[in-house]
């Protein structure tokens, strides 16, 4: 093999790798406050609840609406996807995106929402 060969097979390699470790490590990123997010100034997952009542379609794309974190900040979301229909009845709601000024602009939503099929446990057991 050249040593053209050599470098360019290297340097394959190594833009590869970069690849793996930056996608690796946006998706093992953590939840974060609403007051940690504006701090770090980069694209964050903020976990929270959304405020009931304060949706309000922006176009057929985006929306607003408050969300209370997990440290009880609210703080106004515009989120740049359709309003998911089950937003106000999840669980919890972890957005994904960056501040700008003092507003949250999310390009993901992610709803958490109860399990429906939980386990029935029967009062007894038989056992044969």
């Amino acid at each position: 093999m050249k040593r053209y060969d050599r470098i360019v097979l290297f340097l394959l390699f190594a833009v590869f790798a970069a690849g793996i470790i930056v996608t690796a490590r946006g998706a093992m990123s953590t939840y974060v406050t609403f007051a940690e997010a504006r701090e770090s100034g980069r694209s964050s997952q903020v976990k929270g609840l959304a405020v009931a009542g304060t949706a309000e379609e922006l176009d057929d794309n985006s929306f607003s609406f408050h969300m209370q974190d997990d440290s009880g900040e609210i703080i106004p979301v515009v989120a740049r996807v359709k309003m998911p229909a089950n937003l106000f009845e999840a669980d919890s709601v972890v957005v994904t995106g960056r501040f700008e000024g003092d507003v949250f602009v999310a390009g993901k939503i992610l709803v958490k929402c109860p399990s429906k099929y939980e386990a029935e446990h029967p009062a007894e057991v038989k056992k044969e």
